[in-house]
Order: structure tokens, then C-alpha cells, then sequence
């Protein structure tokens, strides 16, 4: 094709021109052979600008962006729990309005990067969260006095914490030990727990809101007391007024029945298996026709009876598949010669395997009192949440107000923990994902700071599927 010679002047070698709607181009040309063809390819390169009648007019140079400064920080996670714990932080603000922002990040952090206080600050200036709350006293030495300071306040703690236990009809009660080898405190003693461990320790007392499936209340006490002697005053502290107490058997001492009855509680609390109030005659005489009936609990036949004693309503209960496992775990025992296990034993227990007796001042039947037994399944949960998802089995803490500062601590970020498992289970999903996989997912979701303005990164498939599973937008 001919083009105008003002055009043709600007032609020369490796070069071609094009024309488009009338205008003219021109672009780096090459050739390379095809084999396919047998002939040479043209293949049009670099574009080197627009031809008029005036001359050549080259291409404009796009102008780079300008980026100053850059800045990379962990979004999702932080920003869903603070949305899920709006009413933990709420009530922060409340108790400790000078105190709230940082005791609330230290519990956010502690959960998503299970990192130790000394690493916290790192953790929060790479959050968001440093964002939202701006420069807070979150180095070692800064937190080291907190700890020594705050824990000194447990009147204010205890108040934050009944605002928790609030309106519930049901607490759960228990208690766990903490390996403490501090030198400096005197509460850590050498005590006996389910492991075996006589390592110096202390113990966490726990309450639990059944209505709200969240931790609402917890106390420290020396390792070398007992749950049933620290029990009285955890009530008493705790605030406990027309709800029912439900506790574990080492709970299930005379002196404690005493003191629930005189504080007018109600109570559900299981008893040893060789407690005397406990009348086996119906189970030695091996027909169901002496139980007064059986329900089903998760598909399992559960067999009973009750009577009265000393104005308690006792119930006892026969689990055949509990007692199936007892009978085998102790032949096993037996088989492998260990102490304490014998022929003899096993007769002793014969009438004990598969048999759960509750002890209880309220007027509920049977089956009632045994399905709200069994909400002590969350409070094992708690438990574990806070030795595995929050790893605080031990501490290396050399104060009692710094350890009491540390249990509040990780109390708050046990509460943001059931903020995210209440959450997956309203949306029926904690067969698919965990509390900790819910985390995993979130803080890889960033925040990126270009110049001045912040935007939030890409969101995989996976984790978008995960919000709209919990009805979540963080965006």
C-alpha cells in the first residue's frame, strides 16, 4: 500500500508502518522464517509513535507512580475478633478506661500469634491493630511493670467478670492446675494432679455461662489448695445469685452441699463413686426392671433410678456402652500386670462401671438433670482452648500479681476464642472448621499501606467461603 511521502520519509529498516482509520503508526518490525510456512514471518515490536504532516510524535512516557512508603500489616484475624469481641472490649472500657485498648490487644495478639509477652510488641506493630489503637506501652520492660501493677486490681477484675456470669441459669464450676517454678511467689506449691505431676503449680478456678457458652469467671489459688476448699469463696466472689451451680465430683464434698444449701444455691453436682449417699442395691441386683425407666442420650440407652436422702434428690444412672469400655480398659490393666489392678478389684467395681450419680436440690427430672450435667463438656473445652489453642499449661511469671495480670489476660482472649467457636457453631460449621483454622485463614488477609491510603489485599476462594459460612464481611 502507498502511503503519502510524509509518511514514507519516516520509513526505514526494521521498522513498519500502519494505518488506522486514516491515522498513521509506526512500530518496530522483525522477521523470523516459519518453518511451517516456508517463508519469513513479520512480527510487529515496540511502538514508536503517531506520523503527521508536522513530523514524528513519539509516544507518552507513562509517569511511575510515586510510592513513598509502603506498609504491610495482619488485618483479617484481628479485625474479626474485635468485631466478634465488641462486648469484651466494651466492658473493658467500662472497668479500665485508661487500661482498655492495651489489655485487649495483648489478648488479641496472645491469640492469633501465641507469642510470649515479650514478643507482643513486634506482633501488635505488625497488626492493624497498632492502626486502630495507635502507639501503645507494649515493650518487655513495659509490659513487665503492667503485669506487677495490674494484678493488683482484682476487685475491679472481679467486677468486670460478674458483669459475664450476668443473668445465667446455669455456671459450670471446675478447676485445672498451672506449672509455676517460680522461686519468687508464694503461691505456687507442690501439688498432686490427674498427670501424676508434682511439680510446683497453681490452681485455676473456672466458671463457666451455660447460657452463653463463654468463660465468665476465673480465680487463682494456691497449688496446694483443693478445688472443694477454694470453692466456697469462688462463689461468693463471683457473684452467683438465682442460678444453678453445676460441678464436677471433687466439688461433691458435705462441707460444699452445706454451703450452697445455707447460700441459697441451687446445684447439680456428681458424686464419687464410693460416697455413702450412694445406694447400689438396684444396680447389685443386675434387672433393669428395679431402674425407674431409661432415656436415650445421643443414641446411647441411659438406665435410672432416684430417691431422696437427707433432703438431696439423688440420681443414679447406668450407661451399658460406658460400662462395656470401663470392663475392658480395666482387664486390660489387669492383663498387663499393672499395680493396683487385680481380679478382686475388678468384682469390687463390678457394680461401678457405667454408673454416673447426681446429687441435686432441684426440682428437674432425671434426664433434665443429666443432659445439663453434660454441658461440662464445654468447660473441659475451655480448658483445653487455654493449655493447647493459648498453650498456658505453665508460667514463668516471678510475681503473684503478675501471674494474676497473665491468667486475666489469657481469660480475655479465652473469651474472644468462644466468640469465634459460638460463631462457627450457630452456623453449624465446627465439623468443618476450627477455631483455629478460622484464625489461620483471617491473618493472611493484609492491609497495605501505599503513600497514604490503606488497601486490603487479595482474599483467597477458601477464606471467602469461610466468611460467608459465618456471615462475616471484613473487607
Amino acid at each position: 500500500m502507498a502511503y503519502p511521502e510524509w509518511v514514507e520519509k519516516h520509513r526505514r529498516k526494521g521498522t513498519n508502518i500502519s494505518c488506522i482509520r486514516g491515522k498513521y503508526y509506526l512500530y518496530e518490525c522483525t522477521s523470523k522464517y516459519d518453518p511451517e510456512k516456508k517463508r519469513a514471518k513479520k512480527i510487529t515490536g515496540k511502538y514508536l509513535g503517531r506520523i503527521t504532516e508536522e513530523g514524528l510524535i513519539p509516544p507518552k512516557e507513562k509517569k511511575p507512580v510515586n510510592v513513598e512508603s509502603v506498609s504491610v500489616k495482619e488485618y483479617g484475624a484481628s479485625e474479626a475478633v474485635s468485631i466478634l469481641g465488641q462486648d469484651v472490649f466494651n466492658a473493658l472500657q467500662k472497668h479500665f478506661p485508661n487500661e482498655a485498648e492495651r489489655l485487649f490487644s495483648m489478648a488479641v495478639i496472645r491469640l492469633i500469634e501465641r507469642c510470649p509477652f515479650k514478643r507482643i510488641e513486634e506482633a501488635y506493630l505488625n497488626s492493624f491493630l497498632s492502626e486502630k489503637f495507635g502507639k501503645l506501652a507494649l515493650s518487655s520492660g513495659s509490659i513487665s511493670n503492667f503485669l506487677k501493677e495490674f494484678g493488683k486490681n482484682r476487685e475491679k477484675i472481679a467486677a468486670f467478670l460478674r458483669e459475664f456470669i450476668g443473668s445465667s441459669e446455669y455456671v459450670l464450676f471446675d478447676g485445672t492446675n498451672i506449672i509455676s517454678n517460680s522461686k519468687e511467689m508464694d503461691i505456687n506449691r507442690l501439688g498432686y494432679n490427674s498427670h501424676r505431676e508434682y511439680d510446683p503449680q497453681i490452681n485455676l478456678m473456672m466458671a463457666f455461662s451455660a447460657d452463653r457458652h463463654s468463660p465468665s469467671y476465673y480465680r487463682i489459688v494456691p497449688g496446694n489448695v483443693k478445688d472443694v476448699t477454694a470453692f466456697k469463696q469462688s462463689v461468693i466472689e463471683s457473684g452467683i445469685g438465682n442460678m444453678t451451680v453445676i460441678a464436677d465430683k471433687g466439688f461433691g464434698s458435705k462441707e460444699n452441699f452445706d454451703m450452697l444449701e445455707e447460700a441459697g444455691l441451687k446445684y447439680i453436682v456428681p458424686l464419687r463413686r464410693n460416697n455413702g449417699m450412694i445406694n447400689k442395691d438396684k444396680l447389685r441386683l443386675g434387672n433393669k426392671n428395679a431402674f425407674n425407666g431409661y432415656f436415650l442420650y445421643r443414641e446411647r440407652v441411659i438406665w435410672y433410678y432416684s430417691y431422696r436422702i437427707e433432703n438431696k434428690n439423688i440420681s443414679v444412672y447406668l450407661d451399658s456402652d460406658l460400662r462395656n469400655r470401663e470392663e475392658k480398659d480395666y482387664a486390660q490393666r489387669i492383663a498387663k500386670g499393672l499395680e493396683g489392678f487385680s481380679n478382686e478389684g475388678f468384682m469390687d467395681k463390678q457394680f461401678d462401671f457405667g454408673t454416673i450419680a447426681l446429687c441435686s436440690n432441684i426440682d428437674e427430672s432425671p434426664e433434665k438433670l443429666y443432659s445439663l450435667y453434660k454441658t461440662r463438656g464445654e468447660i473441659e473445652t475451655g480448658f483445653d482452648f487455654l493449655k493447647n489453642l493459648l498453650e498456658q499449661d505453665k508460667t514463668y511469671l516471678q510475681s503473684s500479681y503478675a501471674v494474676e495480670a497473665w491468667a486475666f489476660i489469657n481469660h480475655i482472649s479465652l473469651m474472644l476464642i468462644y466468640s469465634i467457636y459460638n460463631r462457627l457453631r450457630q452456623a453449624n460449621a465446627l465439623s468443618k472448621y476450627s477455631v483455629d483454622d478460622f484464625i489461620q485463614h483471617l491473618k493472611y488477609i493484609r492491609k497495605a499501606k501505599i503513600n497514604s491510603a490503606w488497601f486490603t489485599g487479595e482474599i483467597t476462594a477458601k477464606t471467602k467461603a469461610l466468611l460467608r459460612v459465618v456471615n462475616m464481611d471484613i473487607t
